[in-house]
């Protein structure tokens, strides 16, 4: 009966086997079949997965494949999904059971998901954990996605040299498969890290690698604006001018292109047009890089003389700006975090290990104490026996029982120092261990220190950036006022420039020595203002030549000094000479009018007579020499008269 129901039991096992092996057979082929139609025709392949019954896919390893498969042909049918629904049972199974070509697509479509979220922080994290499977994976397209994946995530960071990089190397996955449109894609993200970084023997180079005959509509889109960006960038004014002046360059570009183009158009100096271009993109309603168009609307706003709007622009794109340091900031924080943590495991791994060495030594001699002991107890009762056996023996016999009994006591003597010995081992390791919980205690007050410093860190830093941010602040108010005392200048010397030229047109009856002063004022003071205007420091420097060959004849220039005070502030001049004040002494008070003190018009004019001079002046005038300083008066009366 024994035999007949264990033959059995055998058949029920081998029939059971059988069929989940046919059925496991079955949907692995259908499995293969879809997997082989996702790359060419992944709607086929996403009718076959949805005709299969999940509720017969009894073994985690066929819903797991089951599940990735699903996940793949809902994103290559662009069905975005936000859930770990159908992905899950992938996720559970191959992170720890899974190939590294299995862990390098359920990473991916994991980070897919979290992009389809929001969540870029992990996103990224699914992506590197990825990648770290990449060497073993023999899945080149997959690698590609992944690191065009992470490349998008890396230009959203504004990580531009890994965002360069990650396109780059997907570009030559995608060239030994001879996918020419991905291929093209990645080295066009690849051209624009590269200009962004102003690498120009790297942006150089990756031009010479498209083919334009072989790019679609929106890739040549893409590549005109790229190319358009880099002639702005790396070229000259007129080799931009050359370029855009060529209808054929700038045909068709995209959103992103015609920020370029407004860009070619600020450094040509074609300013209105770049703002035309500039307000046209803003009011499309189109996505595009709004740090990009700041920094251009800064450029232009500023060439066209708008300050204000400018430095509006401006502020926006710093607080954009600091809004992605900080962001950097937190990342880089949030990862050696992660770091720490992984340390603090692999140190608790550590010491459990050890724990669970010692444990086993100590279980060790225990057991060696406990066979001792056996055969101690053993020997014993074989001792008992032989003296009840042998009592009849002689003497002799006696003699040696009593020496075996010696070597016993001797014996259990030894066993006595062992226990001691056990009992010291004992206690060194329960030193150990209270150790041990002192090290537990001193390393969570050093945690807790650290916790503390990070914090006053963290304070420091939001202060810091506080401080920075007044200061800002404190330097834009004052680049504001001295453009405004600058402006006032410059009306200034307008004013006086025209009203010289007034003074030339309405007066014929001039002298022409006068006539002669006031011309040399006019282009000295329109030199300084072309100069003030433009910021063109050529424009100063004929300014510099007038004010040279003007001033070193002490005399010529005193005398015209005096001419142009004349017309200009007649009543002036006519109050000196109402006083008998002499032509030299006149010319001398003019140097008071024009700022100069007394140390140095006596520079100026290299005469001891200086003083001689200002003490008949001030006689002739009823000044009092300690009444009041005679430049004082003298620009005082200027503005009076």
């Amino acid at each position: 009966m024994k035999l007949k129901s264990l033959f059995i039991a055998i058949l029920l096992l081998s029939g059971i086997n059988g069929i989940m092996s046919c059925s496991g057979s079955r949907e692995n082929e259908v499995f293969d079949t879809a997997e082989s139609l996702m790359e060419t025709h992944p709607d086929s392949a996403l009718s076959i997965l949805k005709g299969v019954d999940k509720s017969q896919l009894h073994s985690k390893a066929a819903q797991a494949r089951y599940a990735l498969l699903m996940s793949m042909a809902l994103d290559k049918n662009v069905i975005d999904t936000t859930t770990f629904d159908v992905l899950q049972p992938a996720i559970d199974y191959y992170l720890k059971k899974g190939s590294p070509d299995e862990k390098l697509r359920t990473y991916y479509y994991q980070g897919r998901i979290f992009q389809n979220k929001g969540d870029k922080d992990n996103a990224l994290k699914s992506f590197i954990k990825g990648l770290d499977e990449a060497p073993q994976s023999k899945d080149s397209l997959c690698i590609a996605r992944t690191l065009v994946a992470q490349g998008g995530l890396y230009y959203e960071f504004h990580d531009l040299d890994d965002y360069m990089h990650n396109y780059l190397e997907a570009a030559k996955i995608y060239r030994e498969y001879s996918y020419k449109p991905q291929e093209f894609n990645s080295l066009l993200n690849a051209l624009n890290g590269a200009i962004l970084l102003e690498d120009e023997s790297r942006t150089d180079s990756l031009l010479n690698l498209f083919d334009t005959e072989s790019l679609s509509d929106d890739q040549l889109h893409k590549f005109k604006g790229y190319k358009l960006s880099h002639i702005s960038k790396f070229g000259s004014k007129e080799d931009v001018s050359k370029f855009i002046s060529n209808q054929d360059n700038i045909t068709g570009l995209d959103i992103n292109g015609y920020l370029n183009l407004a860009y070619a158009y600020n450094k040509t100096g074609e300013n209105n047009r770049a703002l035309q271009i500039l307000n046209a993109v803003d009011e499309s309603g189109l996505g595009y890089d709004s740090l990009k168009y700041l920094s251009i609307s800064v450029s232009v706003l500023k060439d066209l003389g708008d300050f204000k709007g400018a430095f509006e622009r401006y502020w926006d794109f710093n607080y954009r700006m600091d809004l992605i340091d900080e962001s950097k900031f937190e990342q880089k924080a949030q990862s050696m975090e992660e770091k720490h943590e992984m340390e603090l495991q692999a140190k608790n791994d550590s010491e459990r290990k050890t724990k669970i060495i010692w444990g086993c030594v100590g279980g060790i001699v225990i057991l060696a104490m406990g066979v001792c002991l056996l055969v101690s107890l053993m020997r014993s009762n074989k001792t008992k026996r032989d003296l009840a056996v042998q009592k009849s023996k002689t003497t002799e016999l006696e003699n040696e029982r009593l020496r075996y009994e010696k070597d016993m006591a001797q014996q259990n003597a030894k066993i006595v120092e062992l226990e001691n010995e056990k009992l010291k081992a004992d206690k060194d390791l329960a030193d150990r261990e209270a150790k041990n919980i002192q090290l537990e205690n001193e390393k969570l007050k050093y945690d807790k220190e650290i916790a503390i410093k990070n914090a006053r860190i963290a304070q420091l830093e939001n202060e810091k950036l506080k401080s920075d941010k007044e200061l800002a602040d404190q330097r834009a108010k004052a680049i504001q006022l001295e453009n405004e005392n600058l402006a006032h200048r410059v009306e200034a010397l307008e004013n006086e420039s025209e009203s010289l030229k007034k003074l030339l047109e309405n007066h014929n009856e001039i002298p022409d020595e006068v006539r002669h002063a006031i011309r040399i004022r006019i282009d000295m003071l329109n030199s300084l203002l072309a100069s003030h205007i433009s910021d063109n420091k050529e424009y100063g420097k004929s300014y510099d030549t007038l004010v040279k060959e003007l001033t070193e004849n002490t005399k010529e220039f005193m005398n015209s000094n005096r001419l142009a005070f004349q017309m200009s502030y007649p009543r002036f001049i006519r109050y000196f000479e109402d006083h008998g004040l002499t032509i030299d002494e006149i010319n001398y008070v003019c140097l008071y009018a024009i700022g100069l003190r007394g140390k140095e018009i006596c520079n100026y004019m290299k005469k001891r007579s200086h003083v001689n001079m200002s003490s008949a002046i001030r006689q002739k005038l009823g000044i009092d020499k300690h009444e009041t300083n005679i430049g004082i008066y003298v620009r005082k009366l200027l503005k009076e008269l």
